[in-house]
C-alpha cells in the first residue's frame, strides 16, 4: 500500500482552479488534512462529512494496530463512499487473529452495531468476526471480560460463548450469578434446556441468589423436574419476593403443600433476624389473610429495617388503634404514610378521639406534611370544628388559630362531608359568621350560603 503522504501529493499535483464539486471538495479536504496533527486525530476525522478526508484518516488507522484504529475501522465498513469501505475491509483483515481479541473485546460496541447497518451486506464479516471469537485460543479472555460486562455487550457475549461452549455448566453458572439482570434471565432458559441432571443442580443453586425476577423463572423451571417439590415449595412459600411467594402458592395446593401448615411451623419457631426472612413471613401472612401472633407483630413494627415496619403496619387492624397511632410516630415517612392510608379506613366514630388527641398533644411538634395528614384525617367541618375548638381556649396563641381557620376556609371550595350532622355544620357556621362579623377572618363569606 502507498504511504498516505504520497497519496496525498498525487492529490496536490492536480490541484488548480475548482473545475467541478469534486475539485472543491477534495482541494477543501487538502485544507482540512495539513491541519490534522494540531486540531484533532485521525479517529476525529474519520466521520469527516467530507469523503476524501474520510479516505486518508482510514488510510491512517490502517497503519495503525490499536482498538481505537479497529473502532474506525468497524465504523468505515459501512461508509456511503465505495473506496472507504473498501480501504476498512482491507485494514480489518490484520486483526482477524487471536493475537487482536482484546482489540475486538474493546471494539465490541462498533462491532455490535454494525449487525445492524444495512448498506452493505456485513454477514460475512460478523460471522468471521464471531467465529473467530468463539475459537479455542480466544475463548478464555472472551469468558473473563463477558464476566465484568453489562448490558447489551454482556447478552452479546453471552450469546456468542453459549454457541459453542467449552463447558456448558461451567458458563451457566457464571451466567446465572452474573451482574447483568438479563444475563441471568437468558440463563435460565439455557439450563432449562439441558438435560434435567445437569440443570437441576444449577437451578437449585440459583434459588438463592438475589433478585425476585430471576428466581421466580427459576422457580417455573424448577417445578417440572423435581420429583419432590414440596421442600422447594416450603422455602418458596416464605420469599421475601411476592412473585415468587405468588408462583409457590399457586402450585402448593397441586403438590399437596398447605401454605397455611408451612406459616404456622415457620410461626412456632423462634423469630426471624434477616430483613428478607421478616418480609417472607408477613408477606405470606398477609396473602393468606392472616394474623401475626401478638410478640411477633410487635417486634416488627419495632424492627430495625423500614420495610419489615411497612409490611407490619399494613397488617394492623381497626381493633389496633392504639397501635396504629403510635405508629404515626416512626421516623420513616414510609411507614407513616402506610399507617396514614390504613387510619384513613376506620370509621370515624372509632378514630375521633385518638385522631384529636394526636392533634392536641403534638400539633406543633409535627413537621408540616405530617400535621397535614394527620389533620386530614377528620372530615371535612370537623377540621374547622377542631381548629374552633382550640381557639376556644383561651387568649394564648389565638392570633395563631385565627390564622389556621382562615387558611382553612381559604382552601375550601365545595365542602363535601357525609359524617358531620346538619345541625352541627350550622353550628359551625354561626362561629365562622361571627368571626367574620368581628373582622377576624375575610375568607369564610362564601361557606356561609
Amino acid at each position: 500500500m502507498n504511504t498516505t503522504q504520497d497519496w496525498l501529493t498525487r492529490l496536490a499535483r492536480k490541484q488548480g482552479q475548482p473545475a467541478t464539486y469534486e475539485d472543491f471538495r477534495r482541494n477543501d479536504a487538502l485544507e482540512i488534512l495539513a491541519h490534522v496533527g494540531s486540531t484533532g486525530t485521525w479517529a476525529d476525522v474519520s466521520n469527516h462529512a467530507n469523503g476524501f478526508v474520510r479516505e486518508v484518516a482510514v488510510r491512517e488507522m490502517c497503519r495503525q494496530a490499536s482498538a481505537e484504529a479497529l473502532a474506525v475501522l468497524i465504523e468505515r465498513l459501512n461508509d456511503w463512499v465505495p473506496q472507504v469501505r473498501e480501504l476498512a475491509a482491507a485494514g480489518l483483515q490484520h486483526y482477524l487473529s487471536p493475537v487482536h481479541t482484546q482489540a475486538w473485546l474493546s471494539a465490541l460496541e462498533p462491532l455490535m452495531a454494525l449487525a445492524a447497518q444495512r448498506r452493505v451486506d456485513h454477514s460475512q464479516t460478523l460471522s468471521t468476526v464471531r467465529a473467530m471469537l468463539q475459537s479455542a485460543k480466544c475463548r478464555d479472555e472472551v469468558y473473563a471480560d463477558f464476566l465484568d460486562r453489562q448490558g447489551k455487550a454482556a447478552r452479546y457475549l453471552f450469546t456468542l460463548l453459549l454457541e459453542n461452549p467449552e463447558n456448558p455448566e461451567t458458563l451457566l453458572r457464571s451466567a446465572l450469578a452474573h451482574r447483568e439482570l438479563t444475563v441471568r434471565l437468558m440463563a435460565v432458559s439455557a439450563t432449562a434446556m439441558l438435560p434435567a441432571p445437569q440443570s437441576l443442580p444449577l437451578l437449585l443453586e440459583a434459588m438463592s441468589r438475589p433478585g425476585g425476577k430471576i428466581r421466580v423463572r427459576v422457580l417455573h423451571a424448577l417445578l417440572p423436574l423435581l420429583a419432590d417439590p414440596k421442600p422447594v415449595l416450603h422455602e418458596a412459600l416464605l420469599d421475601v419476593s411476592p412473585a415468587v411467594r405468588n408462583l409457590a402458592l399457586w402450585a402448593a395446593p397441586r403438590n399437596d403443600v398447605d401454605a397455611h401448615a408451612v406459616l404456622a411451623e415457620r410461626l412456632s419457631q423462634p423469630l426471624p433476624t434477616a430483613k428478607q426472612h421478616w418480609l417472607g413471613v408477613i408477606g405470606l401472612t398477609t396473602e393468606l389473610a392472616g394474623t401475626l401472633p401478638e410478640h411477633w407483630h410487635a417486634r416488627a413494627l419495632r424492627s430495625a429495617f423500614v420495610t419489615v415496619r411497612q409490611a407490619a403496619a399494613r397488617l394492623l387492624r381497626d381493633d389496633q388503634l392504639p397501635e396504629l397511632f403510635a405508629a404515626l410516630d416512626d421516623p420513616s415517612d414510609k411507614v407513616f404514610s402506610v399507617v396514614i392510608a390504613r387510619l384513613d379506613k376506620v370509621s370515624w366514630p372509632l378514630l375521633i378521639r385518638g385522631v384529636k388527641a394526636k392533634l392536641d398533644q403534638d400539633w406543633h411538634e409535627l413537621p408540616l406534611a405530617r400535621r397535614s395528614a394527620t389533620f386530614q384525617l377528620l372530615p371535612t367541618w370537623q377540621q374547622v370544628g377542631y381548629l374552633l375548638s382550640r381557639l376556644d381556649t383561651g387568649h394564648v396563641g389565638q392570633t395563631y388559630w385565627i390564622g389556621q381557620i382562615e387558611s382553612w376556609c381559604d382552601r375550601q371550595y365545595l365542602v363535601v362531608d357525609p359524617v358531620t350532622p346538619k345541625a352541627e355544620r350550622e353550628t359551625l357556621r354561626e362561629k365562622i359568621r361571627e368571626l367574620t362579623a368581628k373582622g377576624l377572618i375575610r375568607s369564610g363569606v362564601r361557606l356561609l350560603s
